[in-house]
């Protein structure tokens, strides 16, 4: 097929260029539109196309100067002028550069498909008869490798004697290679479509394999399999040097076979990966043998929900005493369990964003200087990554600035940070298995620690913390009951004994005035 580039400043009109006329009947493709003369240039020397249709009013640079800049460096090149004006200069000058047509806008669309079709046996001359050829050979080989990957096994046979005068192989191996593109926007270079018809085109100029489109992949029947020494990196290089700077695309192969009539089952395998684009990695090539995620569940709801209550609570610890290193696990933890329990896209980024809500808000009601609203562009660009991998990293980066920030105590010994922090989170339910793990101690030596250097355990520590708050609370004004859910005693008439034990007294006897019962310390030993 010939390619064609579309260029008009107004999108409506270039969309319906794209779609009044039925392009690949009439041996066309078009492989990107345009705005302006500038990208027209630019886009004709990365992709080379045969035709160009061209506005002549057009900002930053018209088509006339266009056609002139590309007239410098490609003679061959045909041009369909399109204008709204009337006007014979424009026509005058058109001819002067050797162009193809002038089609007046309102567009008539018999009238432009006539000037396609002469443009198209124009080009066909200039190319001669190999070249159309060679097209209707392309064309059968891709229809037969398409009803081949397809076919049922009793057709299969029939299929591969017609498709093996049309190829060959370095060796008895086979194997086929699937990819996606992404949605990828840079400035000057072409869209999606025209980012496939660059990898059709690099894997036969580079005589790697025969390629096919099929639904949202291009696919490509190897001329040598990807276990070749250095076959995986040579087809990764293609695919990235033809989406430019950024990876644009995800690509699986599907296992080894040696019979044409066998290449269905690597299709499927290659097709089953990428069912699973989301949890692989961008820019990479991944065989079917890699499993995805280590912890992916075969069956959805194998395991239980994830308790984002509680890894929401580890989160916001790890993240007030400042322990980047346990952001990170508990993170990777977190992601495990959604894509365990839910392995879809949409789950583990709703499930990601809640938590990272709630961890978010935790924070803030501790720290005055965390403003959530800060870290809403951060759950706003978890749902804009395509891939796993990338909103774990994106959670990761802020997070770990954060625990950064807010850890400025992380210099002191490990039993003044687990002080300070009960001091913030004595409402919680506090364990001393919670602060080893943290910390990555035994539970026995972080007691036995924490004592020592304080004189308590660290549960009466706690319980010492949680009634000196109480005491402040009921100076206040607050009920008991109240109080006792306030400090982390959900069971009222537990902490009517706790606060007996170390007061002396009940709570009702605090009335806005210091109780006349023993003092709580809290001074380390």
């Amino acid at each position: 097929m010939y390619k064609v580039i579309v260029a008009d400043d107004e999108p409506a009109i270039r969309q319906g260029l794209l779609k009044i006329v039925d392009w690949e009947a009439l041996g066309f493709c078009v492989v990107g539109d345009v705005s302006n003369g500038i990208k027209t240039v630019a886009l004709h020397q990365a992709l080379s196309p045969e035709l160009i249709v061209i506005d002549i009013r057009m900002p930053r640079m018209d088509g006339l100067q266009a056609i002139r800049e590309i007239r410098k460096i490609d003679g061959d090149c045909q041009f369909l002028i399109l204008s709204g004006y009337a006007d014979f200069a424009y026509a005058k000058q058109a001819i002067e550069m050797n162009v193809s047509g002038y089609v007046l806008k309102p567009i008539d669309v018999e009238e432009f498909r006539e000037e396609l079709l002469r443009i198209r046996a124009k080009l066909d001359r200039l190319s001669g008869r190999a070249k159309l050829s060679e097209f209707h050979a392309d064309a059968l080989r891709e229809e037969l490798i398409l009803k081949l990957i397809a076919a049922d096994p009793a057709d299969a046979q029939e299929l591969e004697s017609e498709l093996v005068p049309l190829i060959s192989f370095a060796g008895k191996s086979k194997q086929i290679l699937l990819v996606e593109a992404e949605d990828i926007s840079q400035e000057g270079l072409a869209n999606l479509e025209s980012v496939k018809t660059r990898w059709l085109e690099a894997a036969e100029t580079e005589g790697l394999g025969y390629a096919f489109q099929t639904g949202p992949y291009i696919g490509f029947l190897l001329k040598e399999d990807l276990n070749r020494p250095g076959a995986k990196n040579e087809w990764t290089r293609l695919l990235q040097d033809s989406c430019g700077l950024k990876p644009g695309f995800t690509a699986a192969a599907g296992r080894i076979v040696y019979e044409l009539a066998d290449i269905r089952q690597s299709y499927e395998d290659a097709l089953g990966l990428l069912k699973n684009r989301f949890l692989l990695a961008g820019g990479q090539i991944h065989m079917v043998k890699e499993s995805v995620l280590s912890h992916i569940a075969t069956e959805s709801n194998e395991h239980a929900p994830p308790d984002l209550e509680a890894l929401s609570t580890k989160l916001c610890y790890m993240l007030d005493l400042g322990r980047c290193e346990g952001v990170a696990e508990t993170l990777e933890e977190a992601g495990g369990a959604l894509v365990a329990y839910d392995s879809s896209e949409t789950a583990i980024k709703t499930g990601l964003a809640k938590m990272l809500s709630v961890t978010l808000s935790k924070l803030a009601a501790l720290h005055q200087s965390i403003d959530i609203q800060d870290y809403a562009p951060l759950i706003a660009e978890l749902y804009q990554h395509t891939h796993y991998d990338r909103v774990m990293n994106a959670a990761h980066s802020q997070l770990a600035e954060l625990a950064r920030r807010l850890g400025g105590n992380g210099n002191l010994p490990v039993v003044k940070q687990v002080m300070d922090f009960i001091q913030r989170h004595y409402h919680g339910n506090l364990k001393l298995e919670t602060m080893a793990e943290i910390y990555n101690y035994n539970k026995g030596y972080m007691g036995r620690m924490f004592k020592q250097h304080t004189g308590d355990s660290f549960h009466t520590f706690l319980d010492k913390v949680r009634i000196q708050q109480a005491i402040r609370l009921l100076r206040e004004g607050h009920k008991v009951y109240e109080v006792s859910e306030l400090v982390g005693y959900p069971n009222v008439d537990y902490f009517h004994c706790k606060f007996k034990k170390y007061v002396g007294a009940p709570p009702s006897s605090i009335k806005g005035a210091p109780p006349k019962a023993k003092t709580i310390s809290l001074e380390t030993s």
